[in-house]
């Protein structure tokens, strides 16, 4: 374990802490991503808090310079009932390294906070609505941002009236009151498990997965709720089925953010397993993001009711437990279902077999797969810059044996146009085939900022990340670990420049001092990120949940 030379400053203003971490950086220092978090911790009870992190030059050389402003009462989902001490993990790209020596304690009187119960007024809500342009105005002076402008207004309004003109909270106010009324009627089904999701499973993917062998389980009683609909759109009938089956439920898995359950008092008995649906780390995500625009606030509840977070080593424990808001306790390096075809040599022999059948004209050529990320903040908004990817210049860099498959994110929906001579050699599968299983076919994938590489290392694939806009997307996204240093391929950022590296891939020109950089990083990366994938994730998974919180828990009644 490394050895830090560092100090701490401590101020607290009522129950509003600023912290301070300063440590001079080590010797052999070599442009890692260095990342510092506060660790709040109590007996077994811990939170991970990100800080702002500088490289500035010292009296002594470069030196860590790491801030956070933390609001106490919302550090831990229920305050603590003792003593808190704050001690600090320094990350170099994928190293920590915890220093525990100079703790700082903090009375627990500090973590109390006052979550008022809202009353509803509608005297007080018609009131409100006459002031909300005065309350918008307000904002906007202050953030300049329009959208959050009104999203704080609207705020103002249900903390004073118990109404507010969001359909989204309404209809979750509505369904934590139809869960707390089923709590008290019904009681836990004994060995029920509830899989949970506002989008229908990916065929393959992590709750599909994971649901289709407890099914096979005659000791598991399997009850889901996979309806493709947000909260907003939720009919009432849906709320109240959706709430009875989790009050029933003693164990409710998620593979994906389901922002309603985060609403509830969860009753003790049930507990809630995410499988979150990527392997490792690679884009920020949860509450890694605090601070950035369009980042819920650290009095936000989402995630924190995890009772088991399954991740694909042991390595990226600590940052699933920041970006969740949990104990690193109950993030488990358990694997990832998803993976697990991709070690069955019969499945990937058959799936060829299938794709070739289904798409003959790329058998007997090298294939591309390009799949870059989504650019935008969402499903509404998502897009790919057409003008940064000409799909007839590329192809003209290739010979006639060289075909590209296109694989836009799901969220991205646009054509691509093609010119008749390349027609014969260009797919657009965007919103068909499973990535993985098209990777089976592939010689190449470019890519960017997608986590499509976990499963790329897995299998081998070279891989290009054509990353033209890396400095706007750090700053708007950010990575866990410098992005160069991070991508276990050739990095390039100029069209034609892509282009012609492509071409030496393909035709294996690439300079050999280079290859075997790559092949070095592919292995630490396999080490950082998959360490626990071995074809067996989902009978590992499985086997926890029964044993841990299904048989366990009903012996212990």
């Amino acid at each position: 374990m490394r050895k830090y030379n560092y100090r701490t400053t401590v101020h607290i203003d009522d129950t509003i802490i600023n912290l301070g971490f300063r440590a001079k950086l080590p010797g052999d220092f070599k442009g890692e991503k260095v990342r510092v978090q506060a660790i709040f911790k109590q007996r077994s009870l811990e939170r991970r808090f990100p800080m702002e992190v500088e490289i500035v030059e010292g009296e002594t050389g470069p030196q860590i310079k790491a801030d956070a402003l933390v609001e106490l009462p919302y550090v831990f989902a229920n305050p603590p009932r003792h003593k808190v001490n704050v001690i600090y993990a320094v990350w170099l790209g994928m190293e920590e390294t915890i220093l525990s020596d100079q703790p700082f304690p903090i009375q627990k009187d500090l973590f109390e906070r006052y979550d008022p119960k809202r009353s509803k007024s509608f005297g007080k809500f018609l009131l409100g609505t006459m002031a909300l342009p005065f309350l918008i105005l307000k904002n906007y002076k202050n953030n300049k941002n329009k959208t959050a402008s009104f999203k704080e207004a609207n705020a103002t309004v249900y903390d004073y009236s118990g109404y507010n003109y969001s359909p989204r909270q309404r209809n979750t106010d509505y369904f934590s009151g139809r869960y707390d009324h089923f709590v008290k009627q019904i009681d836990v089904k004994e060995n029920n498990i509830l899989f949970l999701s506002e989008r229908l499973p990916e065929e393959g993917g992590n709750l599909a997965k994971v649901m289709e062998l407890c099914r096979q389980d005659k000791d598991i009683f399997v009850s889901k709720f996979l309806v493709p609909k947000t909260v907003n759109q939720l009919s009432r009938k849906e709320l109240r089925e959706c709430a009875r089956l989790c009050a029933r439920a003693r164990v409710i898995v998620l593979e994906d953010f389901y922002p309603q359950l985060h609403s509830l008092s969860i009753r003790p008995q049930t507990k809630i397993v995410q499988l979150w649906h990527a392997c490792g780390v690679f884009k920020t995500f949860g509450y890694s993001r605090l601070g950035k625009p369009g980042v819920a606030p650290q009095s936000s509840m989402n995630h924190r009711n995890y009772d088991l977070v399954t991740v694909s080593s042991e390595s990226v424990r600590g940052i699933y437990a920041e970006a969740f808001a949990v104990t690193v306790g109950k993030v488990k390096a358990l694997g990832a279902p998803r993976t697990d075809v991709l070690f069955d040599a019969e499945y990937k022999e058959a799936k060829r077999r299938e794709l070739y059948q289904r798409y003959p004209q790329l058998e007997g050529r090298k294939v591309i797969l390009f799949a870059p990320t989504f650019r935008g903040d969402g499903n509404k908004d998502a897009y790919y810059p057409e003008d940064a990817f000409d799909i007839n210049l590329f192809m003209n860099g290739f010979e006639e044996d060289v075909c590209c498959i296109v694989k836009h994110h799901p969220f991205v929906h646009q054509d691509i146009k093609v010119d008749q001579k390349y027609e014969d050699r260009v797919l657009d599968l965007t919103g068909k085939d499973h990535i993985n299983d098209l990777m089976l076919i592939s010689d190449l994938l470019i890519t960017d900022y997608s986590s499509s590489v976990f499963e790329a290392v897995l299998l081998g694939i070279p891989m290009l990340f054509y990353a033209f806009d890396k400095e706007d997307y750090i700053r708007s996204r950010d990575f866990y670990c410098d992005y160069d240093s991070f991508a276990p391929g050739f990095v390039e950022e100029d069209f034609s420049k892509m282009t012609e590296t492509a071409g030496k891939i393909l035709r294996h020109e690439t300079d050999k001092a280079a290859d075997d950089k790559i092949t070095a990083k592919r292995v630490q990366f396999f080490h950082d990120f998959l360490s626990a994938l071995d074809g067996r994730s989902t009978e590992r998974i499985v086997a926890y949940i029964k044993g841990e919180m299904l048989t366990k828990l009903v012996k212990r009644r």
